[in-house]
């Protein structure tokens, strides 16, 4: 609770910083309490590939969005608590948090200034898949992100950005590490056309684990964003990431004594050049819409190391009617761990179809059914399905000032 007082804290510096010189002016409130009440079935609920435990599990999100919105001046808050009750594994019953926090403000007509914070206390595997590529058991974890930024017009095509990030993840269990992360990134872009923009990013960052293990990293990319009307976009960046990884490694040493094998931690230094891709597609039409993104990167993980990932995310939304909506999302990752002497491959794969139902214009019915297996190679090698079935119903209520 210390911690989320200190996220209100922040918050309301924020605030007077960037809203403080807005008093005046025109201004939009918006207040978005609602709710969310949800049964899910999940087969696996560990993900693991021996001795599965399947569950029912129902929860209950209440849930804040603001937003405020000025010609000079943006704001947007998400609160939201998530209570977990497992049927027949009540050890698991828990509470998870979630906080984010994005504002910007133009201090004159060429300068901007940004700031976001995030927090999120969860004991889910969801969230560590779509970071890092990889999948943990079932653990307590703990993540709180922030970050400034500013942006400069140099000119009326070109502009510049340079933006800080810093995270922190401390996981419930001993048998992860702890990481915190620093991300600084520089970036130019320049309107070409209408409906092209050149894009450059430099990329720097710097993660420290637990374990000692540390990897620093220098990026440059290249790329373009495109627009066409409403219809579709296109966002493409690609360079290189460039690591130097410091790790620890266990290196068998001679006996002092006889019987006593030592096996001391040797320091290791090691680098590594690997491709940079984000690509980014959508496609909108009257009754629905298309989106796919794939990112080729890499990122902290839990086993005290960096994971080089490829994820595919595909989303398909069609209206059936006027209140039935269908939605399928097929996803796709692999990962291998980045350590000197490691042989570690996930492949995860999966896909969701879902149906929602509008009761009201607040209040809406959801079912999906979501499949996924996941395979490892390396020194120990698995496979296992995962299948789970959520009911969900929504409500929520616009406030505006």
């Amino acid at each position: 609770m210390g911690r989320g007082r200190r996220i209100w804290q922040c918050l309301w510096t924020v605030w007077l910083i960037l809203g403080g010189s807005t008093v005046g002016l025109s201004a939009d409130w918006v207040v978005r309490p609602g709710i969310e009440l949800k049964g899910q079935f999940l087969s696996n609920i560990n993900n693991s590939p021996t001795n599965r435990q399947s569950d029912y599990i129902v929860s209950a999100r209440p849930n804040v969005s603001l937003s405020y919105n000025t010609e000079i001046t943006q704001f947007q808050g998400d609160i939201a608590v998530s209570g977990l009750r497992y049927i027949q594994n009540s050890g698991y019953d828990r509470i998870n948090q979630y906080y984010s926090f994005s504002a910007g403000h133009k201090v004159t007509p060429r300068l901007g200034v940004q700031a976001r914070l995030g927090f999120v206390s969860d004991s889910t595997a969801t969230e560590e898949l779509q970071a890092s590529g990889t999948v943990i058991n079932r653990r307590l974890r703990t993540s709180f992100s922030a970050g400034p930024g500013l942006s400069y017009a140099l000119t009326e095509r070109w502009s510049t950005s340079l933006n800080y990030g810093f995270n922190t993840v401390l996981y419930q269990s001993g048998d992860y590490n702890n990481y915190e992360g620093h991300n600084l990134t520089q970036g130019f872009d320049y309107i070409l056309t209408e409906k092209t923009t050149l894009l450059s990013r430099v990329t720097a960052t710097y993660y420290k684990y637990t374990n000692n293990n540390s990897v620093a990293t220098l990026g440059p990319q290249l790329g373009f964003s495109y627009k066409y009307l409403e219809k579709w976009g296109m966002t493409f960046l690609g360079g290189l990431t460039i690591n130097r990884v410091r790790s620890n490694v266990r290196v068998v040493a001679a006996p002092v004594f006889p019987g006593f094998l030592e096996i001391p931690q040797q320091l290791q230094t090691s680098s590594q050049v690997a491709p940079f891709v984000s690509l980014g597609l959508n496609y909108q039409w009257q009754t629905g819409n298309l989106v796919f993104n794939y990112s080729r990167s890499q990122s902290a993980n839990a086993y005290g190391n960096q994971s080089q990932y490829n994820s595919f995310n595909f989303n398909a939304n069609q209206a059936l009617t006027e209140r039935l909506n269908f939605t399928v999302n097929p996803y796709f990752y692999t990962s291998a761990i980045d350590n000197p002497g490691s042989d570690y491959n996930s492949y995860y794969y999966g896909v969701r179809p879902g149906l929602n139902y509008k009761l009201t214009e607040r209040a809406s019915l959801g079912a999906s059914y979501g499949f996924s297996y996941r395979t490892v190679t390396g020194k120990n090698s698995y496979s296992y399905p995962v299948s789970d079935v959520w009911l969900t119903f929504n409500y929520s209520y616009p406030i505006h000032y």
